[in-house]
């Protein structure tokens, strides 16, 4: 099911707008930035804001249909929840970000569970650190 469905059977209004910014996130891979999504709706309207599309990012974060994430910088990065539970390691020198299975944090998940009573919400994780290539660099 596509996002102007989910919408409507939640009962939001999707206007034209909406509609050419949603399509816009649709066919964007992965995690997406508002300026992104920004340059590819005007392609095809020069007249939709920027803050037409972070309302509508709004809308459908509400709506539980994206997730929003904070990569490390000032921008905040956007994936559709089919994208599924996923997370990943980003590192601080140089942004480079490693995409991480869910089960690697099945242990800590159950730990907390089990010897805290605390149940995390692990859809989405960044951790932060220093790539491989970076620890390299420093030690020359």
């Amino acid at each position: 099911m596509n996002l102007i469905q989910e919408l409507h059977e939640r009962g939001c209004r999707v206007t034209a707008q909406r509609a050419i910014i949603i399509s816009a996130i649709e066919s964007l891979s992965a995690h997406i930035t508002a300026d992104e999504i920004f340059k590819a709706v005007k392609k095809n309207n020069p007249y939709i804001s920027l803050a037409t599309v972070y309302r509508t990012l709004d809308l459908l974060k509400e709506a539980e249909l994206i997730t929003e994430s904070n990569m490390g910088g000032s921008t905040m990065h956007y994936a559709l929840k089919t994208h599924g539970p996923h997370h990943h390691a980003v590192c601080r020198k140089c942004n480079q970000s490693i995409e991480l299975p869910s089960l690697l944090f099945t242990p800590i998940i159950e730990q907390l569970k089990t010897n805290h009573n605390f149940i995390l919400e692990a859809d989405h994780m960044v951790l932060f650190g220093i790539c491989w290539q970076c620890q390299k660099e420093a030690d020359e």
